[in-house]
């Protein structure tokens, strides 16, 4: 099992300023350490069996091996199942490119599956074990969109990066970057086991409703900050619980919503 080692990021200056202190971080890597010793045990036989699969379906390495951007913007290896029959190119490790369609021929039978399922994530447990990442945190970013980054958008980067979070209960993919980054930095402001247990419980029906899954690629590349006057006064309307984004296939555009999912959207889900 390869791994990449950590390595500073040119945008990580002052992020350790940012960064929460106290007993709420020693006990969240404490809980983060336990917790994923026991999950790597309990689903011992599913790793596995996926790995297997994985190997008889199509030659190559079981796991899949990413750079992203971590706490403080150190680099680190991010784990996933292998999903895609041909062999990894510099731009799917570094992330330089749009996430493979999920209609895409070079995805294996079982890649679909495990992408659908959200089981290809799975091996990020091996990450929270090494403390690079954590239950619950801003998704860790890909290491291209450092270019875009500002003071505004780095405050992500002051917590370790998490499997779940704020943005992904919120809508996911659909979900322009600006609004990501604004949700992350809403999280980090408002970090507590509360909110964290809240993230982590209500991430398990958006995983298996498939919800968010969508999204039109110029969202992707939209850092541009939502005004401060429009996100506080959807927190203050909606509440940032009830925030919902739902992607249009007519204009290729997102929208709020309210919590409830659209019925066109659960049918489709």
């Amino acid at each position: 099992m390869n791994r990449i080692p950590a390595t500073e990021s040119s945008i990580h200056a002052d992020t350790a300023m940012l960064a929460p202190v106290g007993a709420y971080t020693y006990v969240k890597r404490a809980l983060d350490l336990l917790g994923s010793l026991f999950f790597l045990l309990l689903f011992a036989p599913l790793f596995c069996l996926i790995a297997i699969i994985v190997k008889l379906e199509s030659p190559g390495p079981v796991f899949f091996l990413q750079k992203r951007l971590g706490r403080h913007g150190r680099q680190f290896g991010l784990y996933k199942f292998r999903t895609i029959q041909r062999e990894p190119t510099p731009g799917d490790e570094t992330g330089s490119h749009m996430a493979i369609s999920g209609k895409d021929a070079d995805i294996t039978r079982i890649g679909r599956f495990l992408r659908n399922s959200g089981l290809n994530e799975l091996p990020q447990l091996i990450n929270i074990f090494r403390g690079e990442m954590s239950f619950v945190g801003p998704r860790p970013a890909v290491l291209h969109h450092e270019q875009y980054y500002t003071d505004w958008h780095r405050k992500r980067l002051a917590v370790l990066p998490g499997v779940t979070g704020l943005a992904q209960i919120c809508g996911r993919n659909v979900i322009p970057w600006g609004w990501r980054v604004a949700l992350d930095r809403y999280y980090v402001d408002h970090m507590g086991f509360g909110n964290d247990a809240l993230i982590f419980l209500k991430t398990f029906p958006v995983v298996l409703g498939h919800v968010g899954t969508e999204g039109a690629e110029d969202l992707y590349f939209d850092f541009t900050p939502p005004e401060e006057s429009m996100f506080a006064e959807n927190l203050e309307k909606d509440g940032i619980w009830r925030t919902f984004f739902r992607y249009s296939s007519e204009d290729g555009k997102s929208e709020m919503v309210e919590d409830k999912l659209p019925a066109e959207q659960k049918q489709t889900a």
